[in-house]
């Protein structure tokens, strides 16, 4: 049976999509193809869930603002009949903290946050140290602090999406994509152990592994997986009134529960491939642990409880997502590239998407993001910093 609409990878992003494609044509035949309905290995439910306004991009802030909208109500708003998701929405804000080398970046994303409307000051090294006494603020030329920002439940905001989406009319079959094929028309065939699926538009959505899968019908994406080792923490510190506490070199912490926090510094050697073993807990002892301590000396003493792993579609053209139809083939769709951001760019990028396979005018406008800046190789950088 041919649909209107096959989305390769069921994770939120696709999840997402499928929601609002039937939201804004309850008509249209959508099958959403995931390998593991278990989602044991996929980036949502690996990721931490943090949502955050401080970008320096427009788009990207944008994004969240829409994340931060629809959060509010999300429980609501995606309740079944069987299922009500408690996203449990925190804001207990971000700090990044900020060096000489990155104050000028720094003012003018915050310049740009302010001027579309987002809560977020600049805080000076002395305020810092009263307000977070535990900070070290030697060397530093301040901070930024997003109180809006903070963090939801991935796997409930996963669940919401595809409950809703089901309930609405969209199929969901576990079946493993191996790779797209070229049809001789404006849509690739998808082929699966199964068989191959034909449909009008195929949307692919499979996060770290949509570039492997796109490669035979000669679409080349520069994104590659990239493992992320994150350490979760006992410590005698507080979480009670801290913010995530984000370094200059891209280490962070991010309180979880009493004295638990999340721990992870994305660094260059970071191992490609699809790998889901954690780093060693000599790799947080010996490099994460060090610079967390430089600025957060009051994590001189702690317990590392566990560890997991995930992957980050890492586009290393720009860091940014990709996202939309690619050129010359008009029923070819995608989203990846998120470098680390996709979770909570989900709302907005699968409504976008959603919008785009209809035809129906775009609520964000994201054409920045589309993959002809990939064909033309013009990147469009978030900023100079590392992946977060």
């Amino acid at each position: 049976m041919n649909h209107d609409v096959v989305i390769v990878g069921g994770g939120v992003m696709g999840s997402s999509a499928a929601y609002h494609l039937r939201r804004f044509d309850p008509a249209i035949s959508v099958l959403v193809l995931e390998r593991d309905a278990s989602y044991r290995y996929a980036s949502t439910v690996l990721s931490e869930g943090n949502v955050r306004i401080q970008f320096n991009l427009e788009e990207n802030i944008r994004i969240s603002q829409h994340t931060m909208e629809v959060m509010a109500t999300f429980s609501e708003d995606m309740a079944t009949t069987a299922f009500r998701p408690e996203s449990a929405p925190r804001r207990e804000g971000n700090l990044f903290l900020v060096d000489e080398a990155g104050r000028e970046v720094a003012l003018q994303g915050l310049e740009l946050q302010r001027s579309l409307g987002c809560d977020v000051e600049w805080l000076e090294p002395a305020s810092i140290a009263e307000v977070f006494p535990s900070l070290r603020t030697e060397g530093l030329a301040g901070g930024t602090l997003g109180r809006s920002d903070g963090g939801v439940d991935p796997t409930a905001v996963l669940r919401g999406y595809r409950n809703k989406a089901i309930e609405m009319g969209v199929e969901y079959a576990e079946t493993e994509a191996l790779a797209l094929v070229d049809s001789g028309g404006p849509a690739p065939r998808v082929r699966t152990g199964d068989g191959d699926l034909a449909a009008g538009a195929v949307l692919v959505t499979a996060g770290a592994w949509t570039a492997d899968l796109l490669l035979p019908i000669g679409v080349d994406l520069p994104v590659v997986p990239v493992r992320r080792t994150v350490y979760v923490v006992a410590s005698t510190v507080p979480t009670a009134g801290m913010p995530a506490v984000f370094l200059p070199s891209g280490a962070y912490a991010i309180p979880v529960s009493e004295c638990i926090w999340n721990m992870a510094w994305s660094l260059p050697d970071d191992p490609v491939g699809y790998d889901f073993t954690p780093a060693s807990r000599g790799r947080f002892e010996d490099r994460v642990w060090p610079e967390l301590v430089a600025h957060l000396p009051a994590f001189d003493r702690l317990r590392v409880e566990t560890s997991w792993a995930g992957l980050y579609a890492v586009n290393t053209l720009d860091g940014n997502a990709i996202i939309g139809r690619w050129p010359g083939m008009s029923g070819l769709y995608m989203a990846t590239g998120f470098s680390g951001h996709g979770f909570q760019q989900a709302p907005a990028v699968g409504r976008h998407l959603a919008e785009s396979i209809l035809g129906l005018p775009h609520a964000l406008d994201l054409s920045r993001l589309g993959p002809q800046r990939v064909i033309d190789g013009i990147p469009v950088r978030e900023h100079s910093g590392r992946l977060i």
